[in-house]
């Protein structure tokens, strides 16, 4: 009996496998493929409203983001005579910290989900036994599937140099002097008492991105600080928020408590769209500006002691003054380079030396990186994108113009105005005839002196053109780009382009391009990069004949 019992139990068990089996191969859904996050595709107006959605904590949402309307709790809790604090937690200090909920157990999704469903379904419920106008209870009412393919995103807010002034200003109008602590502080990395690490130290006052930029690869000294920030979770929008809004909402109760005050003394403000209005002013608007004062020299002498080349003068307040951030240069601290970037490079400074901290080219934070973004510029770019950025040769920055900066002296270069006034018109021919292809077409008549005239009216009204191009020659080497002005016999007089650029196959400079390649290479390279419609088509150079000749070509 027994037996028959075993017999019948596996013989179900193998018929169950197989039909199992099958119906897997033969399944007409296929297999279940794993289900795909649905991205929000419309960014809609924020107008104080925040999504709530931790797709980094749920990942693949079972239900609708939530798209919360901050500024309408704001308006019915004042109503009610109460405070952020009825939704936000407070510190030992008693500051706000704009964190939602209040009370989390764990990082995980049931603690975050049953959180947010006790703090604001309670609420709600709250609000409806005392008969007051409340929110939704239910779960469609707050998931609701048209919030499933939008999202709301914030734009950046740029506290740019004119907001910083007007602080500095503020601050000194409210307590009759200056005073940075208020807002600057720095991090102790060796004080044991965590709760007094927190310092302010006069003359080290820097941006908060330093400490609280978390996305930035950093350096062994402030990493130890970053890490400091990563640990208490103040990235750069934490820190923001709690340092600005806790500030503006104590200079609001203060301005309540005012029997009589000014009708322009107002707080800063509480609302998320009047900071994050995604207006940002430019680098001219913010020209007349006062930067922040750390002691700095308008002309700086950078002299590096043991170093091989002479010191360079380095104007200083037109850099920050044609910068919507000091970030850009001082990209780790406010001090001086050398003090990270060493003459053999240091670990502070990431082992890159101090030479190589100012002359990459591929830097944007680097002189000659920065200059070379400059001249990428549409109007500088006709010439200098055909120019090597680096010496072939040596790899390094052409030995001809390091004297440009590298002069020795405390002052800068006093600089005049080009002009082509003195040029020598027999030499510099106002109209140059070119017969490379004249079996096919008329002569081209290239404007010479004009586009020589164009080229020095760029360059004066170009700062960094006018400082390197202090003679003629300089906006000549553009075209003439291989001659040398020390090795002409007279004065305004390179070589014809002819003289290297062969009309045949040159086999001795095989990556040097024909006559006609260069010709073409130099003109339409130029009118491309420099974004000019006009002569970019054959017929406004080349007049095509219309019988063309028989004899061998001529190079005249």
């Amino acid at each position: 009996m027994k037996k028959k019992i075993l017999f019948l139990v596996i013989t179900t068990g193998l018929l169950l496998f197989v039909i199992i089996g099958l119906n897997g191969v033969y399944s007409t859904e296929g297999p279940m493929l794993p289900k795909k996050a649905v991205k929000p595709v419309k960014e809609i107006k924020p107008e104080n409203k925040i999504g709530i959605a931790h797709t980094e904590i749920f990942g693949e949402l079972e239900r609708p983001q939530v798209i919360f309307d901050h500024q309408k709790h704001v308006e019915a809790l004042k109503k009610e005579n109460q405070d952020c604090d009825a939704c936000h937690p407070v510190n030992e200090w008693k500051e706000l910290i704009f964190d939602f909920p209040k009370k989390v157990k764990d990082k995980d999704e049931k603690s975050i989900m049953n959180a947010y469903h006790d703090e604001c379904i309670e609420c709600h419920k709250k609000k409806y036994k005392e008969d007051k106008k409340t929110g939704p209870v239910t779960c469609g009412d707050c998931h609701k599937e048209e919030y499933k393919l939008v999202a709301v995103k914030y734009p950046v807010m740029e506290f740019d140099f004119s907001y910083h002034d007007q602080h500095v200003k503020k601050l000194k109008e409210k307590i009759g002097k200056d005073d940075c602590s208020l807002c600057h502080h720095t991090y102790d990395i060796d004080e044991e008492d965590e709760t007094l690490a927190l310092v302010y130290e006069e003359g080290t006052e820097e941006s908060c991105f330093y400490c609280h930029d978390l996305n930035t690869k950093r350096g062994p000294k402030l990493k130890a600080i970053t890490s400091v920030s990563a640990k208490k979770g103040l990235d750069i929008r934490r820190a923001s928020h709690l340092q600005c809004l806790n500030c503006h909402l104590e200079y609001e109760k203060e301005l309540k408590m005012k029997k009589v005050k000014r009708e322009d003394e107002k707080a800063g403000p509480l609302e998320c769209a009047k900071c994050h209005t995604g207006k940002y002013k430019t680098i001219a608007e913010l020209e007349k500006v006062p930067r922040p004062d750390r002691g700095q020299n308008n002309i700086a002498f950078i002299n590096i002691e043991n170093a091989k080349l002479k010191g360079v003068a380095f104007d200083h307040k037109y850099h920050q003054n044609n910068h919507k951030s000091c970030r850009g240069c001082h990209h780790e601290t406010l001090n001086a380079c050398k003090q990270c970037h060493t003459l053999t490079g240091s670990p502070d400074g990431k082992w890159i030396n101090i030479a190589n901290a100012y002359h990459d080219v591929l830097s944007e934070k680097s002189c000659m990186g920065c200059h070379s973004i400059k001249k990428a510029e549409k109007d500088c770019a006709g010439c200098h994108t055909l120019l090597p950025i680096m010496d072939i040769q040596t790899k390094g920055p052409k030995k001809e113009i390091c004297n440009t900066c590298h002069a020795g002296k405390k002052e800068l270069f006093d600089v005049k105005p080009l002009s082509i006034t003195g040029l020598d018109t027999e030499k510099v021919k106002k109209e140059v005839t070119i017969k490379v292809l004249e079996r096919e077409y008329e002569p081209s008549k290239f404007p010479h002196v004009k586009i020589i005239e164009k080229l020095v009216k760029i360059s004066n009204d170009s700062k960094l053109g006018s400082y390197f191009h202090r003679d003629l020659q300089r906006i000549c080497e553009g075209c003439h780009h291989q001659s040398r002005a020390e090795a002409e016999v007279e004065k305004n007089s390179p070589p014809y382009c002819r003289n290297c650029h062969s009309v045949k196959f040159d086999r001795q400079n095989r990556n040097r391009p024909k006559l006609v390649a260069a010709y073409h290479n130099q003109c339409l390279g130029c009118h491309e990069y420099m974004q000019l419609e006009k002569g970019r088509k054959c017929k406004e150079c080349h007049e095509e004949k219309k019988i063309r000749q028989k004899y061998p070509l001529e190079i005249q």
